[in-house]
């Protein structure tokens, strides 16, 4: 494991070994202050493989290895299933091919993170919510999905800015933007969701004295996102501002704190946002291109080209691009005949503006992989069609 995707090792063991999340993120003195880092639900399965298996163990690396395994497979099922619902056989078969040829998808298997298994609950939760448009479905259901998006949020809360499109997708879709009909529905999800994350909402408000939702890193994002080296020396973000990897950053978290450290990151954050948002409008723009292209340009060193250097980056970049480039397309012209495809892409956009905002990785592009793979196989299956239909017709054919 690269020693800046260790958070979830060490969090993890220190869970097993103190009863609570403690920073993941400080090394040389481990404390035991609580941290709200990272989201409790997969720290737990951690805990739980190194308490059955041994920490750090083989057998237990391998099973959390097994584990995502698992994930990505069922993801590869429930993107079958949606397309099938969505679009017909056809197109289900070419969406599950493109998941199971996708680099984002299978590549962080091996990681002890929480990518695959937010993956398969990004699938879920578009699952739950194409099932939920069939007809109008009565308070348990609605209040049941809300329980999940809180459940999912425990995970990992980045898709929280597109429960939104999940839930009115199904609404509009059965009763239309009628307000009436929508209220009691909206309001039981929303309380579902707010049963799942209040337990450990009030755990943070306890231990930090104030309101937060489910992490307290975001900061620490966004000021990777403009530190310094954000455009001087991209490729230096990590191992000058990074705590698992910076030296310097690691006595200055140890000295005061995971809690003050952050609120630190989180104070030079806003002055240098305020002090030139221009620049700040622009490393939003750099991120945005590689979200959605796969390049590297924000991590590419000044004046340096956007594409990877690397051959095996470089496949997944045109992967990612070529991707991109079929949803797109899909959305422009079959949105009049297939709706579910806009209310598929504005969740995939709206998942993609956290990452803009705060820094880029390949491993961000993933969670949305799933719907971007119903979309790029509705467009592949209409496209094949279009011109078999071509061939058939043409002069030489009908000869």
């Amino acid at each position: 494991m690269p020693v800046h995707y260790r958070e979830y090792i060490l969090a993890g063991q220190r869970l097993l070994e103190r009863g609570t999340l403690v920073s993941p993120l400080i090394t040389e003195q481990p404390t035991t202050a609580p941290s709200a880092l990272l989201p409790p639900a997969y720290a737990g399965l951690v805990a739980a493989m190194y308490g059955v298996l041994g920490t750090e163990t083989f057998a237990a690396t391998l099973a959390l290895q097994l584990i995502n395994a698992v994930a990505t497979s069922v993801t590869v099922l429930l993107v079958f299933l949606i397309a099938r619902r969505l679009a017909g056989a056809p197109s289900a078969w070419a969406a599950a091919l493109i998941a199971t040829i996708n680099p984002t998808l299978f590549g962080f298997t091996t990681y002890a993170w929480d990518t695959s298994l937010f993956c398969l609950g990004v699938a879920v939760a578009v699952w739950i919510s194409q099932r939920l448009s069939d007809k109008y479905t009565g308070w348990d259901r609605w209040a049941g999905f809300g329980l999940y998006l809180g459940g999912l949020a425990l995970l990992n809360p980045a898709l929280t800015i597109a429960y939104p499109f999940l839930v009115l997708w199904p609404l509009t879709k059965s009763q239309g933007w009628r307000l009436g009909p929508m209220f009691g529905p909206v309001v039981l999800t929303i309380c579902g969701w707010l049963i799942a994350i209040t337990p450990w909402t009030i755990r943070n408000y306890i231990h930090f004295g104030e309101l937060m939702y489910i992490r307290s890193g975001l900061m620490l994002e966004v000021w990777l996102g403009v530190c310094p080296e954000a455009d001087t020396d991209p490729p230096a973000v990590y191992t000058r501002q990074f705590p698992l990897v910076s030296a310097e950053a690691q006595r200055r978290i140890a000295s005061i704190g995971e809690r003050a450290f952050i609120e630190e990151c989180g104070e030079r954050a806003r002055a240098a946002i305020a002090d030139n948002p221009w620049r700040f409008a622009r490393l939003i723009a750099i991120r945005a291109v590689d979200y959605w292209a796969g390049t590297v340009f924000s991590h590419a060193p000044p004046n340096g080209s956007g594409w990877p250097t690397s051959s095996r980056r470089a496949a997944v970049a045109l992967f990612l691009l070529l991707e991109t480039l079929s949803v797109v397309i899909s959305v422009l012209i079959l949105t009049r005949t297939n709706r579910d495809l806009m209310w598929l892409f504005a969740i995939a956009v709206s998942f993609s503006f956290v990452y803009c905002v705060t820094h880029m990785e390949v491993r961000f592009r993933a969670p949305p992989e799933p719907i971007m793979a119903i979309l790029a196989g509705v467009f592949l299956l209409r496209m094949s069609s279009s011109w078999f239909r071509r061939r058939a017709m043409s002069p030489g054919k009908n000869a």
